[in-house]
């Protein structure tokens, strides 16, 4: 687990760290990730290491919480731009996504991360669902912003409809970097699958148009 050393650290050291993290992960597939590279990247000691984490899991947990910060800022942000349409939120946060393509390093990272994940490597499985759960923080306020575009209003259901964009966006990701599917041909799955979903959940004035 991280500890709470590392989250006090003076910003300019932590953010040298995830640097160093992260240049290890663009190099090196998940399973090779070498702590020596990273303690000498990072200019600490390896003491110093195991005061900020316990395993190089937590160098996972790192990363996804790197690129969510991000991803959770720009969600509130677009959802309350949007005011509450999280269908183009969503369609927000691809474009984000997908930015990330753009960078090398990111893509690499992003790509090593997925590959693990997807392929279910028991010691990063287990820890994303005892120990990690700021993957899912970023939706959890949906419900709470607004209802009125919806057919339904409960919290189950609206929690059931982010969990079913959220798996449609998740496909998406993986397609991109982890597939190296063509960018276009991902985007335009995405929106289909996002357009049928959203025909389904808004609600309709007299004339038959989405509100």
């Amino acid at each position: 687990m991280i500890k709470s050393t590392f989250y006090n650290l003076p910003e300019e050291k932590r953010n040298r760290i995830i640097d160093a993290i992260m240049n290890e992960f663009a190099s090196a597939s998940t399973e090779k990730v070498s702590i020596n590279r990273i303690i000498k990247a990072a200019n600490i000691s390896r003491g110093s290491f195991y005061q900020y984490f316990d395993d190089k899991v937590d160098l996972v947990e790192v990363l996804v919480k790197t690129f969510m910060n991000t991803a959770y800022d720009e969600f509130y942000t677009a959802l309350a731009n949007s005011q509450g349409d999280i269908f183009s939120t969503y369609i927000h946060i691809f474009v984000l996504i997908t930015n990330y393509t753009i960078d090398k390093k990111q893509k690499v990272v992003l790509k090593n991360l997925l590959k693990n994940l997807k392929a279910n490597d028991s010691l990063i499985s287990d820890y994303m669902i005892n120990r990690f759960e700021g993957i899912s923080e970023i939706f959890n306020g949906i419900d709470r912003i607004i209802k009125d575009n919806l057919r339904f209003k409960s919290e189950e259901e609206i929690h059931s409809l982010s969990l079913i964009l959220t798996l449609i966006l998740k496909n998406a990701v993986f397609n991109l970097f982890v597939k190296n599917e063509d960018p276009e041909k991902v985007r335009e799955e995405f929106m289909r699958k996002i357009k049928i979903i959203k025909q389904g959940a808004l609600v309709t004035d007299s004339c038959g148009n989405d509100n």
